[in-house]
């Protein structure tokens, strides 16, 4: 294995210049001529020092995602030969199989949390330094922790049934798998705003009366009357605005985190709120679950291939010959996150096609476009970015179209007369 972490040393310092290059070539608020002198222009509701300080903030994110992304394919084959001596000594430890895997999932997890511990913790400190959060180091490192047992308690009995059907069903592992992940992901999208989110976080209802009246109004004149809207403690984590919907069939639900109630007006409140009425009406909850429907087919059956493949090549350097050997997981997770990876594209593409409905809804729900875009505006400011990011970075990250683009359709949109 030695010639090969020194070749991918050495392409990846050449990757680092390259990508180096680049991002230091952008200039801060650098926008399309189309969009100079409008309303979505950054220079209109952003000053020098705010354009400046976002694009730093932009920087450190785009650097982290393009160095990020190839170190975390590497470090799956880096802790490999980890992986088997800890798998060595979980069968010392344990008799059955299952509690030999939860030993085992439980090491590689804290080594795995311990190797990325240092950049959570430069986000952690990197949010104080931009105001982009006000929480504690010790909320922080409750969240971190309860987020490491959540992640033990659901993910462990799922990659351990993985290796049981490899074992079983050698050829058809693959099938088995795609065809529960329709039941496991309406299990979760039950579970999770139901009994996780509030292990993080507190939700009830709208406590402002005259917030709650124009909401309820809304919803009403919406044809959802019923609608759960709820309010949530998001300043808990972060200084900046969100919403969004959750859950499916009758515990789905709208959720305002208080950080937007504070910084809105009411009728930009109520423009968002639409928006996250129209996701809830139009039905992208379900959208996206029959999306996954076809992502995931083709994630199984690319990934019994690649694994396959990375086992006959990597795995058996180091002693592992069968594919239900518990020191692959590095290996199977590899192989998850390179046939996973090409369809981010595709997955933001449609995100941003069901974002600009829910905007559009929105406006003809509202009819109020100036609370539009002044709500796009303040996010844009909240949120500490210039509002363009890169098309190449807007590939792969781009789940929202791009603030200035929302903006820019606001401005441009007729709302049909009634």
């Amino acid at each position: 294995m030695q010639p090969f972490y020194v070749i991918f040393f050495l392409v990846y310092l050449i990757y680092v210049a390259g990508i180096s290059l680049y991002l230091f070539s952008l200039t801060p608020g650098d926008i399309p001529q189309d969009y100079k002198g409008t309303t979505a222009d950054p220079a209109a509701f952003l000053t020098l020092a705010q354009i400046e300080e976002s694009h730093q903030l932009d920087l450190i994110g785009y650097f982290t995602f393009f160095l990020k992304t190839p170190l975390d394919f590497f470090l799956f084959i880096a802790v490999l030969s980890c992986s088997k001596r800890v798998c060595v000594h979980a069968k010392k430890i344990a008799k059955r199989s299952f509690w030999q895997f939860s030993f085992y999932y439980a090491v590689l997890s804290l080594i795995l949390a311990a190797i990325y511990l240092p950049l959570d913790l430069f986000f952690f400190y990197l949010g104080h330094h931009y105001d982009l959060t006000s929480q504690s180091l010790y909320s922080w490192a409750k969240d971190f922790l309860l987020d490491l047992g959540i992640d033990f308690l659901i993910i462990m009995p799922l990659l351990f049934g993985a290796f049981w059907l490899i074992g079983k069903q050698p050829k058809k592992w693959w099938l088995s798998l795609w065809s529960f992940c329709l039941p496991f992901t309406v299990l979760m999208m039950f579970l999770v705003p139901q009994f996780i989110s509030p292990l993080f976080n507190e939700y009830k209802p709208l406590e402002d009366k005259i917030v709650r009246a124009e909401i309820e109004q809304l919803a009403s004149k919406a044809g959802i009357p019923d609608a759960k809207i709820l309010e949530m403690n998001m300043s808990k984590q972060t200084n900046q605005m969100n919403a969004y919907v959750t859950g499916i069939g009758s515990n789905m639900q709208i959720v305002i985190g208080d950080t937007t109630l504070e910084k809105l007006t009411i009728d930009e409140i109520r423009f968002v709120t639409a928006h996250e009425i129209g996701h809830y009406t139009l039905k992208h909850m379900y959208h996206n679950l029959f999306l996954s429907v076809f992502m995931t087919f083709y994630i199984a059956f690319g990934t019994y291939y690649v694994y396959h493949f990375l086992l006959r090549n990597v795995g058996s350097r180091i002693g592992i010959q069968k594919a239900d050997d518990f020191a692959a997981l590095p290996l199977l997770l590899l192989a998850v996150s390179i046939v996973s990876f090409p369809l981010s594209p595709l997955e933001n593409a449609y995100s941003r096609y069901m974002e600009i409905q829910a905007d559009e809804y929105a406006l003809n729900l509202t009819k109020d476009k100036e609370a539009a875009i002044s709500s796009f505006q303040k996010l844009t400011i909240d949120s500490k970015t210039t509002g363009y990011d890169p098309d190449v970075i807007h590939l792969f990250q781009g789940s929202h179209p791009r603030l200035i683009e929302r903006i820019d359709y606001v401005e441009h949109y007729t709302i049909p007369k009634e």
